[in-house]
């Protein structure tokens, strides 16, 4: 990007960083620029490579966009965004309605509302396989032991203390 230089008649010439502003605002057509800025941008165009391969470009891309067919915009869309647009002007001497808290905090957790019962099922799921797993009789085999007297019976079902907290429970857990 080149900064803006005088030229003859001492006019200030246009840096390509305005030229491709000017491209993109309006377009690689010279007769659609205004016309204060048309006669350095033609200067510029006279004098640059580059900008000539930046209105060249413009124009492939011009000519895209004539190919395509204008939308269809119906009336009453205009007017509702028209409305819309109106209702988000402030007016001078007009004080817009509050929302009460309750309400805001309500649209606030909207969203979340599809969100509980699956939480929910989840955290469900995982008590129960906490419970499971707390109330499962623990056995241990001790290490060199063979048969019967290697195995031991950590806990009770109903004995969750004892289940938890018992020496051969917290082995099973390193094993």
């Amino acid at each position: 990007m080149r900064e803006p230089k005088l030229i003859a008649g001492g006019k200030e010439a246009m840096g390509m960083a305005a030229f491709q502003a000017l491209l993109e605002q309006y377009g690689a057509e010279p007769r659609r620029w205004p016309d204060d800025l048309r006669a350095s941008a033609e200067s510029l165009l006279a004098l640059s490579v580059e900008a000539r391969a930046e209105q060249h470009r413009a124009a492939t891309l011009d000519a895209l966009l004539d190919r395509l067919e204008a939308p269809a915009v119906s009336d009453a869309r205009v007017a509702r965004v028209v409305a819309g647009a109106l209702a988000d002007l402030a007016v001078p001497g007009m004080v817009r309605a509050r929302v009460p808290f309750p309400r805001r905090v309500a649209d606030l957790l909207a969203p979340l509302a599809l969100a509980w019962p699956r939480a929910a099922g989840l955290a469900a799921c995982t008590a129960a396989g906490i419970l499971v797993g707390a109330f499962t009789p623990v056995t241990s085999t001790a290490a060199g032991g063979t048969g019967a007297e290697g195995t031991v019976a950590a806990a009770t079902a109903n004995d969750l203390p004892t289940a938890l907290l018992t020496p051969s429970a917290l082995e099973s857990l390193f094993q």
